[in-house]
């Protein structure tokens, strides 16, 4: 990147405001009067657009999953060493020099889509050159952003590079996540919304990032900063007070990972409720922490990895079985051990989605998502230790603390904090 990351924030507000004007009305703008040297632009291309107009899409694409279909971002300069060395971000290369070579394979199929052409500056006359060979193609939508690459530059706008590859999205594993939410993003496309957020004196009000996890004890030990808890499990509940009364809000749900159906499930919710601007942030918790990106805790500390684990609790009492190391936890080797040969001996429930559940389950578990055991709560007792397994660790985590402050008189109760992978044939692995 030529500019220093501190432009990150600026460039963030600039495209936000650019958003909240509406894309819609900008692509009527044909921006200001522009004094084009007709001995370097000969032939200036009829319809001619400004920085305001290209922002919002610029914008558009760049938190968009795949390219967007209905418009096109074109530098015209050569793309060495103008377009590798630096361009507008989500443009695509296609030089003036080798528009008739390149056009078919880089221009889209669909003649309506819009066009916007750009290149070095008032005095390039590439851009207008490009505009014209496109419109004779049949192109109805053309445009040229003639001050291009040095005015968005000298405003210190962001630029891409050939290095600068966006981060692919997670493959999610169908079997965890049965009914994946139709718009995710990247980590790159949300650390610019957590910048934001953190710099601003004031809350965000028109961009919510929401944990789904549950808030003890995933939420409480770590989460990324400014995201607000609401757990996927208690959404019903609590959506009204936590979500935004705008429901052009941005809200971007996370959760445990690619293998963590909870921001899914919540994302489809909040579409329901009539929310317009849903995302999902996949990657979520564990790849925020693994580039060594800061989280905070309940308290508001400030950390610059996942909490390490609580030390070991006491010996259980006598009779309960071995714990693990973090508080309501079951050892990993002792559960595998009763699970495969002795699963009788425990009331083992899986809290997992009934859909997740269906597809793959330990033979002799029971499946309740985390409302229907609260709404059974009573109905449980002392004859069996009582042991909740999902995928990740985090519903499970859920149940153990639900009933901890709704049952305190049960006390053989535990949670596989760990993440699981279940087959159909029955069998499980464990991987913490």
């Amino acid at each position: 990147m030529r500019r220093q990351s501190s432009l990150l924030h600026v460039l963030v507000v600039a495209l936000l405001l650019g958003l909240l004007a509406g894309c819609s009305g900008a692509r009527g703008h044909k921006g200001a009067a522009l004094q084009l040297d007709p001995a370097k632009v000969p032939t200036p291309y009829h319809t001619l657009v400004d920085i305001e107009f290209v922002k919002p899409l610029v914008f558009e694409a760049m938190l968009n999953q795949n390219p967007s279909t209905g418009a096109m971002i074109i530098d015209a300069r050569p793309k060495q060493p103008r377009y590798d060395k630096g361009h507008i971000p989500t443009a695509v290369s296609l030089p003036g020099s080798q528009f008739d070579k390149m056009a078919a394979e880089v221009l889209p199929a669909d003649k309506d889509t819009l066009l916007v052409f750009y290149c070095g500056g008032l005095a390039c006359p590439l851009s207008h050159q490009s505009a014209w060979k496109a419109e004779a193609l049949g192109y109805t939508n053309v445009k040229v952003y003639a001050a291009g690459d040095p005015e968005w530059e000298s405003l210190g706008y962001t630029v891409w590079t050939a290095r600068d590859v966006r981060t692919p999205l997670p493959v999610l594993d169908p079997a965890k996540v049965t009914k994946p939410f139709h718009r995710l993003l990247t980590l790159d496309q949300v650390k610019p919304y957590v910048a934001n957020a953190m710099l601003s004196a004031t809350p965000i009000e028109d961009v919510m990032i929401i944990d789904a996890r549950p808030k003890q004890p995933r939420y409480d030990k770590g989460h990324i900063p400014t995201a607000v808890s609401l757990p996927d499990s208690q959404f019903d509940k609590m959506a009204a007070e936590v979500l935004p009364a705008d429901k052009s809000a941005k809200l971007i749900f996370y959760c445990g990972g690619v293998e963590c159906p909870l921001s899914h499930q919540s994302a489809w919710k909040a579409e329901a409720l009539g929310y317009t601007n849903v995302a999902v942030y996949a990657g979520g918790d564990p790849e925020w922490v693994a580039k060594g990106l800061k989280v905070w805790t309940a308290e508001g500390a400030s950390q610059e990895a996942a909490p390490a684990p609580a030390p070991a609790p006491a010996a259980a009492p006598a009779g309960a079985l071995k714990a693990g190391a973090a508080e309501g936890t079951i050892d990993n080797d002792v559960f595998t051990e009763l699970a495969r040969n002795n699963v009788d001996s425990i009331r083992l429930i899986d809290v997992r989605a009934p859909a997740e559940f269906a597809i793959a389950h330990i033979p002799g578990s029971v499946n309740m998502t985390v409302d229907m055991l609260e709404k059974k709560i009573d109905e449980f007792s002392a004859e069996k230790p009582l042991v909740f397994i999902c995928s990740t660790g985090a519903r499970s985590g859920e149940a153990f603390y639900m009933f901890q402050a709704m049952r305190p008189d049960l006390k053989d109760v535990y949670y596989v904090d760990a993440n699981v992978s279940f087959a159909p044939d029955g069998s499980f692995e464990i991987k913490k």
